[in-house]
């Protein structure tokens, strides 16, 4: 079933806030923001360090490790914004959004071969992607953005995280997190633990089908 948008004339319409705009209200929490990222990433690799030293076999869906890592970059980003007084952070079915400054709503996703995040379109996943959609609870003046993360061909680090506004299926812009404070600030690959920390064990990399597999499936 393809679900349809809800017709833009049903709420008022949200500010459009440049990329300049967005970059500058965010640019305080840019560091941290990179950081929960990498740590979320980090433990999805020390627990399948820790199946492959068990015995246990790979997992077989890329969708697994994409669940994992949301699921430790959501709690690692309630964690180190649940103290700080200019982000607001709301829980939701399934998911948790933030607030930062009053200006911009911001939610992590994977990216997908285009920079984009990946989502089942429902109604909300819709109107989240709709510029001009208002969402309860929200600040209607409030841009709406992902932070997309991406691993590395190899899977054994974060290769980019980008902030991406959209409209639906397409991107109206988007900038790429950098963190001037990082070492790795240079090579644009987030550090990952070396072998001696991993115990000498390989992390456990899904391969990523080739498109056209990934497009039949």
């Amino acid at each position: 079933m393809i679900l349809q948008q809800r017709p833009r004339g049903d709420s008022l319409p949200m500010t459009s806030m440049s990329q300049e705009d967005v970059k500058s209200a965010l640019s305080p929490y840019h560091s941290q923001l990179k950081q929960v990222v990498a740590d979320g990433y980090d433990e999805w690799q020390r627990v399948s360090d820790f199946r492959a030293r068990s015995g246990y076999s790979p997992v077989l869906y890329s969708r697994t490790m994409a669940n994992y890592v949301f699921d430790a970059i959501a709690r690692n980003a309630q964690k180190t914004f649940s103290r700080d007084k200019t982000v607001r952070i709301r829980q939701e079915t399934q998911t948790v959004k933030f607030i930062f400054a009053g200006k911009v709503i911001v939610r992590f996703k994977k990216g997908d071969d285009d920079h984009l995040g990946k989502n089942i379109p429902t109604q909300a996943v819709l109107d989240y992607l709709d510029p001009q959609q208002t969402l309860p609870g929200f600040p209607p003046e409030a841009a709406k953005v992902e932070i997309v993360w991406s691993a590395n061909d190899i899977g054994t680090g974060i290769e980019e995280v980008l902030v991406v506004a959209r409209d639906g299926n397409a991107s109206l812009w988007s900038y790429s997190i950098d963190d001037d404070a990082s070492e790795s600030a240079g090579s644009g690959v987030l550090p990952f633990p070396d072998g001696s920390r991993l115990g000498g064990f390989s992390p456990l990399v899904v391969v990523k089908p080739r498109k056209s597999e990934r497009e039949s499936e």
